[in-house]
């Protein structure tokens, strides 16, 4: 045999050998049982080292898991990030003895500062537009003067549109990259997370085991803040005003979300002293953990120490109780420091995404930077599990915006694990069809394209798992549409043979212008469609991606296995067995 063809052979074989390799996670499922021992803090197999880290990729209909697309509050991103700026701006003016005697951020966002001093007031409307601004590519100033017209003794300051623009294109970016770093700590594989429109977020977990926790953990805003405890109205004084508040505006008794607790500070501002603001410390069922009862707290407005100051957080125990430590930065050190040795004796409450988690009283200053979120009693693993979950949160830092479910969909794994038989079960039939159909009417040759075809059923799995292009229900389709155009290159091929051999052409003769002349018939369809399936990868969505990948993938095994492997066969009978006839 010609050395040419035996360097041909020797390629095949070890492109057989590498796909084989590449699915040997999926085939022996190293995969999953990698995911079990990291999840159990154990060792894999020496052996799992030689092995490909991942195989192959299922998507969320076969796999099963969560799809979602969360909607990111860009109001509540626009007030927090300004508010963050004025309390910045109080805090270098206090240092200066040039701090407003009450200032007033509204929900419009504007700034309305009032000042015992006309001196103080134009000093700080001064820094306030000449110093606060954000460098992002171009500088972008925070405040602007709201009207030409000041009272002596305050002055009013509104927020550019331009810079409001910038900010939200940053939120949600950060946003976006908030949630991918979540998700990646959290542990999964393969998630999506991609932006959609102007203010939602997709998110496709497969293979998720617990949606509810993984949702939870990539939704909570981790807003971390610390504020002191009003005690200008008791609490018998602050429960009486909510619920008079609440049945005048028919709002529940039990509306403790987000949005129910912005509306009943709108509802109350001008009953409770200016500047404060009402938050509640929620209570729950130690058995269920649900929510059962609450305790409002009077709040200062101004959070003295944020989730930004945080150095670390992790997961300690006290009396075999998990709880969750903090360790604050130099300037979180110094801020908390400054304020327990400001308010001794006084209540200091530590919030969660606005919700009080506790509100002990400051006994003594504490200087060492430290603090710890208590997480009271019950059932030791669900608390230790949703102390690792916060201390994740944390770590990752608070999301740039509060994200609420828009849709979510969750997918059974046995509904996945039906999705798969139905399309394996029709891969076969259709592979069944085929194989049957070319034995028929091409006998020997009809083997030959028959083994074409498994090797290219190989080839595509193999290249889905190398490149960890994601596997769907529309890319079964996919595949199960391109073993059926997979034989139409050997049909070509078969059918110009004939033609040859019906002239009198020998074996070898026969074979060679069977090839050339099927040639430019082959490239002509093939490449039309693949053209079709770019066109669809480039301008279509999820879905029609995945079956436009694996149609692609498809084609270009089924060139390779019909020109170059069945025609390698055909050289070796005639060169090594020196065949004088051709069934076909």
């Amino acid at each position: 045999m010609d050395r040419a063809w035996k360097w041909k052979i020797g390629g095949v074989v070890f492109l057989v050998l590498l796909s084989v390799y590449a699915l040997l996670p999926t085939i022996l499922g190293i995969q999953e049982q990698r995911e079990t021992l990291r999840a159990e803090n154990k060792p894999a197999p020496f052996y799992f080292g030689l092995l490909p880290e991942k195989g192959l990729n299922l998507g969320l209909d076969l796999r099963g898991g969560i799809y979602t697309e969360l909607e990111i509050n860009l109001e509540d991103a626009l007030f927090r990030r300004v508010n963050i700026t004025v309390q910045e701006l109080v805090r270098e003016a206090e240092k200066k003895n040039q701090a407003p005697t009450t200032w007033d951020l509204k929900k419009d966002l504007t700034l309305v500062a009032t000042f015992s001093d006309p001196k103080n007031r134009d000093a700080f409307s001064d820094r306030a537009l000449k110093d606060y601004q954000i460098i992002d590519g171009n500088a972008e100033y925070v405040f602007e003067r709201h009207s030409a017209q000041e009272n002596p003794i305050s002055v009013t300051l509104g927020i550019p549109d331009r810079f409001k623009e910038s900010l939200k294109k940053e939120v949600v970016r950060q946003a976006v990259q908030s949630v991918r770093n979540r998700i990646d700590r959290y542990g999964l594989a393969e998630p999506t997370v991609q932006r959609q429109g102007e203010n939602r977020i997709v998110v496709e977990l497969p293979g998720i085991k617990d949606p509810g926790r993984a949702l939870n953990i990539v939704q909570q805003a981790g807003v971390l803040e610390f504020k002191l405890v009003d005690a200008r109205k008791t609490p018998v004084e602050l429960s009486e005003l909510i619920r008079t508040t609440r049945e005048k505006n028919n709002q529940p008794v039990d509306a403790y979300g987000y949005e129910d607790v912005k509306k009943l500070n709108e509802w109350i501002d001008s009953s409770i002293p200016a500047g404060t603001e009402v938050a509640f410390e929620l209570v729950r069922n130690e058995t269920m953990g649900e929510v059962v009862g609450a305790n409002p707290h009077l709040l200062d407005q101004r959070a003295y120490v944020t989730g930004d100051m945080l150095q670390s957080a992790r997961v300690d125990y006290q009396n075999n109780e998990p709880y969750v430590s903090l360790t604050f930065n130099n300037d979180g050190a110094k801020a908390f420091g400054d304020l327990t040795k400001a308010h001794v004796k006084e209540q200091l409450a530590i919030l969660l995404d606005g919700n009080v988690h506790s509100a002990p009283v400051i006994r003594e200053p504490i200087l060492t930077g430290q603090a710890q979120i208590d997480l009271g009693y019950g059932n030791r693993a669900q608390l230790m599990k949703e102390a690792q979950d916060l201390t994740l949160i944390l770590q990752e830092g608070a999301l740039p915006a509060r994200l609420t479910v828009a849709t979510k969909t969750v997918v059974g794994p046995s509904l996945g694990k039906d999705s798969i038989e139905k399309s394996l079960n029709s891969l076969l039939f259709g592979l069944s069809l085929v194989v049957l159909f070319m034995v028929i009417y091409y006998r020997w040759s009809g083997f030959l394209a028959n083994a074409a075809l498994l090797f290219n059923t190989l080839f595509i799995f193999a290249l889905l798992a190398m490149f960890q292009a994601t596997l769907t229900l529309p890319g079964m389709a996919g595949i199960v549409l391109s073993i059926g155009m997979a034989v139409d290159a050997n049909v070509l091929i078969f059918e110009r043979i004939r033609e040859e051999i019906a002239q009198g052409q020998a074996p070898r003769s026969a074979i060679a212008n069977g090839y050339g002349n099927a040639m430019r018939a082959i490239l002509d369809s093939n490449i039309t469609t693949v053209l079709a399936a770019a066109v669809l990868y480039q301008f279509g969505t999820g879905p029609i991606r995945g079956f436009a990948v694996t149609l692609m993938m498809g084609i270009t095994c089924s060139m390779f296995t019909a020109i170059v492997m069945t025609r390698l066969i055909y050289e070796y009978f005639l060169t090594a067995k020196r065949i004088t006839r051709i069934s076909v």
